[in-house]
């Protein structure tokens, strides 16, 4: 069977004042037309379905209409919550989703394991893959807290608790997989950060309690482990069995040089008898890379602001799109009528300009993400971190400490409003 792999929609994401409602549709769009082409038997959605926990209306109802338009073309489809999903919202139509072949993970359950492997049937109705649907792990949801635990001893907890999680559920798959005549592929899933992923801007810091990242020996041995939360494409083995299928759309301009990608899983070419008939040739590849359109014009230069002017003037453009621009200008001197001029290069062009920024020749040396200069564009990690670097006073071992009580805090925090969250509803 084929599966397809895709993660952090971010449905209702408003981007720097911009709706991407026309967007999310042409790509759905696009999406059910290539599961017509391809014949695709399943999707999995790996967390971020949405962008925040009380999503707009539209959004709803695009989430809704996918599920109709899936079972309209007998596709099943496997949804798993993610940092920005809210449990209570998506728990609302869990259960009737489910007679439309569409099945929700929100959030572990330790005491009902098997909820968590869900079996995907190809078109003669057998059993053709399992997938243990794991989604964002909160760590009230697979750990109690320990009183008098140091920091340290904490992460090794949470971390011991996630692997035992997942090890469970790939158990209980494995379990189901020995009733059957054939053992079948065994899928997992994850909304986390794993060793070895490239971030972006967009990618808000995630902490699984207090563990920035964990490494793949904490996964079982998945026939193939479909990753969301990291939006840039990538693999994480030497397989590429285990990866981040990245956003269907650049969340934010530093995605933007790459092309933005889905997968398609053909479970047949999995396991050791993948090899064609002729000795010569290279095996097939189960894993396929599908390239996805772009959307919306979108463009990010920088230099002086020269450069920057000629840029904008080379930047191929199309008359029937909107092309959203983000400009920083390289310059130790402040011009006051920067975002003046910028206006007046494009005027009468179909170009729009969302954010301006300056950076002094200095910033520009160091690596890292651009510097942002408003409040408003910063993160709550970003915001403490550049507060400990303007301390100097403090040496590595004190700023560390001080990191981790931050991240604990966080932690905390998360776990109120979640409560509150399930009490409202």
């Amino acid at each position: 069977m084929k599966i397809l792999h895709t993660s952090d929609w971010h449905l209702g994401q408003h981007f720097m004042g911009k709706s991407r409602r026309d967007e999310h549709k042409a790509f759905i769009d696009w999406l059910l037309a290539l599961v017509d082409r391809e014949s695709v038997d399943a999707v999995i959605i790996a967390g971020d379905v949405f962008d925040t926990g009380s999503p707009p209306s539209y959004a709803r109802e695009m989430y809704h209409q996918l599920v109709l338009d899936m079972k309209a073309r007998h596709c099943q489809l496997v949804i798993i919550a993610g940092n920005h999903d809210s449990v209570s919202m998506l728990n609302e139509s869990k259960s009737l989703l489910m007679y439309l072949d569409t099945q929700v993970s929100s959030q572990a359950t330790l005491e009902d394991i098997d909820s968590h492997v869900v079996a995907l049937k190809d078109k003669t109705g057998e059993v053709a893959a399992w997938v243990c649907a794991v989604p964002y792990l909160r760590p009230k949801d697979v750990m109690q807290s320990v009183a008098g635990q140091s920091e340290q001893d904490k992460k090794l907890s949470l971390l011991q608790s996630i692997g035992e999680f997942y090890q469970q559920v790939y158990e209980a798959a494995c379990e189901k997989n020995k009733a059957l005549k054939t053992p079948v592929p065994i899928i997992g899933t994850g909304h986390l950060t794993a060793v070895g992923g490239q971030v972006s801007e967009s990618v808000r810091d995630l902490y699984v309690g207090t563990l920035e990242a964990l490494p793949t020996s904490v996964f079982p041995a998945f026939d193939y482990l479909a990753l969301g939360h990291i939006h840039r494409a990538q693999p994480i083995s030497k397989s590429g069995r285990f990866r981040y299928s990245g956003s269907p759309i650049p969340l934010s301009f530093d995605e933007l040089g790459r092309d933005k990608t889905l997968v398609i899983l053909n479970t047949d070419l999995l396991g050791e008898d993948t090899f064609v008939e002729d000795l010569f040739a290279e095996p097939v590849d189960p894993v396929q890379l599908v390239t996805i359109p772009n959307f919306q014009p979108m463009a990010s230069v920088k230099g002086n602001l020269k450069d920057v002017i000629k840029q904008i003037s080379a930047l191929p453009l199309d008359e029937d799109k909107t092309l959203w621009l983000e400009v920083t200008v390289i310059a130790d001197d402040y011009l006051s009528d920067v975002h003046k001029r910028l206006l007046e290069v494009i005027e009468g062009k179909p170009i729009e300009l969302l954010r301006v920024m300056r950076r002094s020749a200095i910033e520009k040396k160091n690596d890292g993400f651009e510097a942002r200069k408003t409040l408003s564009e910063l993160t709550v990690g970003d915001v403490f971190q550049q507060s400990l670097k303007s301390n100097l006073e403090l040496d590595e071992e004190e700023s560390k400490t001080l990191t981790e009580l931050f991240n604990a805090c966080l932690t905390e925090l998360e776990a109120h409003q979640q409560n509150g969250e399930e009490k409202q509803s």
